[in-house]
Order: C-alpha cells, then structure tokens, then sequence
C-alpha cells in the first residue's frame, strides 16, 4: 500500500506539470501569433497608405526605407522602396502635373494734367502646368486724336526654383501712327522677390539693331480684406535702335504710381490710379524730328477681371 500510494502521488504531479506545461506553451504561440497578426496588419494599412493618393507617399520617402531597413528581416513590416517611390511619382503627377488656366484682363481710362485722356487694355493669360506654362500678354494703348498701338507677346515659361521662372520667345509691336512694327526675340524672368514683390523683367533684341530692357515690380498692400493699395514702377531701357521712328536711348519711359483696388469678389475689381510719368522722347531720323522729354501726374480709373 505505501508504496501504491507513493507511486499515485507521483503520478498526479506528473499529469499536473504536463498541463501547466502545455497552457504556458499555449500562451506563448498566441501571443506569437498576436503579434505576427498586429505586423501583418500593421504592414498591410501601411501599404494601402502609402499607395492612396496624397496619402503617404506625400511625406518623406528616406523615414520608411530607414523604417524598413531597421525592421527583423520580416519583409511584410516594412515599406518597400519601389513601392513609396512609385507613390511618390504618383502624387507629383496628380498634384503637380494638371493643366490650369488664369486669364487677367484689365481696362483702365486716364487722364494727364492738360486734360487729355488715353485708353489702355492689358490682357495676360498663363496656361500649363506647375514646372512648363504658355505666358501670352498683349498692351494696347490709344491717346485721344490718336491711331492705337499695341505689343503681342507669346512666351515659354519654365519654373526653375521656388516662385520664380525663367521665360524666352518673341514680341511684336506696332504703331498705327506712323506705320510702323518690329518683331523682337525676349528672355526675361516672372517671380515672387523677397517681401512679396511680384517682378517682370525682360531683355528685347530684334530688327533694326534694336536693344532694350524692362522692369516691372508690384507688391499687394492689404488695407481690409477686400480694399487693397498696390503701389509699383514700370521702366522701359532703350540701349539701341537705328528704326526710322526710334526712341532715344537710355531711360525711354518711367512710371510710377499707387492703384488702388476694391475686390467685390476675387474676379471682379474695380480700381483707381495715381501715377507719375516720364518720357524721354524720341531721337531725330530722317522720318522724324527728335522731340523733349515729358513729365507729369495721371489719374485714372478701371476695372481687372480674373477667370
């Protein structure tokens, strides 16, 4: 009997240690499994993130390829790189790649001191992309008891650092007054200087040896949320022309001057303007008699439509 009993009591901790064994086994390969399951998962909304549009493959490519390279050598926790690059392209090609369009046509009336008064539209169109846009402008003016002149130019624009672009193609100008036209190569550079600037400047070569400049330079001045003050300089340079009907070289006109605008909406604005001019004049040819400079104040009024 004592030894039945030894051998019983034996046995009861036998089985007992046999049980405690397989629950804590049991544990382990669930909590295993938990965890594979928690990476997978994680793994997979990753994946789907980084594959959505402007999801993640919008943020910084290197901290998931470090993720990935840093992981256990399981390939399902991390990013691949092919994968986030792709998204990448993705992205730039759906956020950066769409053609847009924004047409400003301006109408404005002024009138100089002696009261004579003078009409002149501006139209500017930019269409294209963020990196290779079209910029089309057109000027036209017409003083009164005079024919009209006028300038068309089509250029390509190229963005080549943040806010700025640089621009090439061609001009051409005519004066009704005296019939004549010239046609002009143009490179020049549109951009955002520093303190918010808006700068045009552009170097003109074309028939008749001529060569020029100009520099226009603008910046928005918010009173309230819709009446805004604009003060800016427009410069033309003449450095040579041998045309028939030539200005004279150097600072051929300057103007400069505060517009001031009323947003009733954001295509839509009224304005007026206060200006100082200068004009150089022109020089004598054969068709023409050299004539002074002219200097004095311009008011006038008008109205800019964006669409």
């Amino acid at each position: 009997m004592p030894i039945t009993k030894k051998l019983f009591s034996k046995t009861l901790l036998s089985v007992a240690l046999i049980g405690f064994s397989g629950v804590a086994f049991a544990n382990d390969n669930s909590t295993e499994n938990l965890d594979n399951d928690s990476r997978s998962s994680t793994s997979e909304s990753m994946n789907i993130l980084s594959n959505e549009p402007g999801g993640l493959g919008y943020l910084n490519r290197s901290f998931y390829q470090n993720a990935s390279n840093k992981n256990d050598g399981d390939n399902g926790t991390g990013l691949k790189t092919a994968s986030v690059n792709q998204s990448h392209d993705k992205h730039i090609s759906e956020h950066g790649g769409q053609i847009y369009q924004v047409t400003k046509f301006e109408n404005q009336w002024t009138v100089d001191e002696d009261g004579n008064g003078a009409l002149g539209s501006k139209v500017e169109t930019l269409i294209g992309t963020d990196e290779n846009r079209l910029f089309l402008k057109a000027n036209l003016d017409k003083s009164e008891s005079n024919d009209p002149k006028y300038d068309v130019s089509a250029l390509y624009s190229r963005n080549v650092a943040p806010f700025w672009d640089i621009q090439a193609g061609v001009r051409y100008s005519e004066d009704r007054n005296n019939n004549s036209n010239r046609v002009d190569g143009v490179v020049g550079i549109l951009g955002l200087a520093p303190y918010f600037f808006e700068t045009q400047a552009y170097l003109y070569g074309g028939e008749n040896n001529f060569w020029g400049a100009s520099f226009d330079v603008d910046r928005d001045l918010l009173l309230t949320q819709k009446l805004i003050t604009q003060p800016y300089i427009e410069a033309d340079i003449v450095l040579n022309d041998n045309s028939d009907f030539a200005s004279k070289t150097g600072l051929s006109e300057l103007k400069t001057g505060i517009k001031t605008r009323y947003e009733i909406t954001k295509r839509i604005r009224p304005f007026v303007d206060v200006a100082y001019q200068y004009e150089k004049g022109l020089k004598e040819t054969r068709f023409q008699q050299a004539t002074d400079s002219e200097k004095g104040w311009l008011y006038g009024a008008g109205i800019e439509f964006v669409f």
